[in-house]
């Protein structure tokens, strides 16, 4: 009797692990027992087996069940484990790069003005007059792009190098466009140029930069800071892309008037406008007025207009890479 009901309770035991009733309820269970709790019935005569034998229970481990089935969501709770923040990457520094979120307002520089005529030609073109026309233009243009424009001077008016900066941050540029006549020796030397900051690496390009510095509104004791900022500027990489793109649209344009435009490229120089502006800033040699022949073409309102479709062409292709980048980072 005792050997049967051992026999029973161990059988009970092996039908409890594997999920299934004891022998006597499984009938009974077809009939009343809802699914679902099976378990629940489970313990009574497991227990009562083991009690009349009078034996001790080894604890019965608990029932096998499958684990749930997990399925993977886009943007679901991130384990504990991916959830872990890498305090050293926080403490690295962030690239300028990822944060820019596109070009709005746009600061356009008419150079010189005033007492200050700037180069001339050998036929009495002026500098001033001629970059504050070119600026009109581009600012007209790129207004219709949907660019907020604010100009540094609108007429013939004299403002130093640091009003046209401190004007620049005061309102929050985005990016700053200086625009300037070139003047080279030879007087046969022409060709388009545009510069960022930084170091020159000639001296040429020093002496141009030198040229333009004059009037700045900077004392001495101002140099100092000035010229630190030269060699520590996180805006250099993004001036940088901004005068390719102007540099290139340029040369695009003045390439269908006179295939032979000479490309002197994209370069860095010390011009004090660029120093104290806060937002990434370029100048913009868009012709040469030395030339006797690119005088000549600046005198037609169709080729500074040209000059200035070409400018508002580089704005906004920089525009146009700096919000994909900011729209896939």
């Amino acid at each position: 009797m005792k050997a049967r009901i051992l026999s029973d309770a161990v059988g009970d035991n092996v039908d409890t692990i594997t999920g299934a009733l004891p022998k006597p309820l499984r009938h009974e269970h077809r009939r009343r027992v809802p699914r679902g709790s099976r378990l629940g019935l489970l313990a009574i005569p497991v227990g009562i087996g083991i009690a009349l034998l009078g034996m001790p229970g080894r604890p019965l481990p608990p029932p096998t069940t499958a684990p749930p089935a997990v399925s993977i969501v886009t943007g679901a709770a991130p384990t504990a484990a991916a959830a872990t923040v890498d305090r050293h990457a926080l403490s690295r520094p962030v690239d300028p790069g990822v944060l820019e979120l596109g070009v709005r307002r746009v600061i356009l520089d008419a150079g010189h003005g005033g007492d200050n005529h700037g180069t001339a030609s050998a036929t009495g073109l002026q500098e001033k007059t001629l970059t504050l026309d070119i600026a009109l233009r581009t600012r007209d243009l790129i207004v219709m792009k949907g660019f907020d424009v604010v100009m540094t001077r609108t007429e013939d008016a004299a403002v130093s190098l640091q009003e046209r900066a401190t004007l620049a941050n005061g309102r929050h540029g985005d990016i700053f466009v200086s625009i300037h006549l070139n003047a080279l020796r030879p007087a046969a030397a022409r060709g388009i140029e545009t510069y960022y900051l930084g170091p020159s690496d000639s001296p040429e390009h020093d002496a141009i930069a030198a040229v333009e510095n004059e009037e700045s509104g900077y004392s001495l004791s101002d140099m100092r800071t000035l010229l630190d900022k030269i060699y520590a500027d996180a805006r250099r990489d993004e001036s940088r892309r901004l005068a390719t793109a102007v540099q290139q649209a340029l040369i695009h344009r003045v390439r269908q008037i006179d295939p032979d435009m000479a490309n002197r490229g994209v370069k860095m120089a010390p011009f004090v406008v660029l120093i104290a502006t806060d937002m990434p800033a370029i100048l913009a040699e868009v012709s040469c007025l030395s030339n006797a022949d690119e005088a000549d073409r600046l005198k037609t309102p169709g080729y500074r207009q040209t000059l200035a479709e070409a400018l508002a062409s580089g704005i906004q292709a920089f525009a146009g890479a700096e919000r994909t980048q900011a729209s896939g980072s």
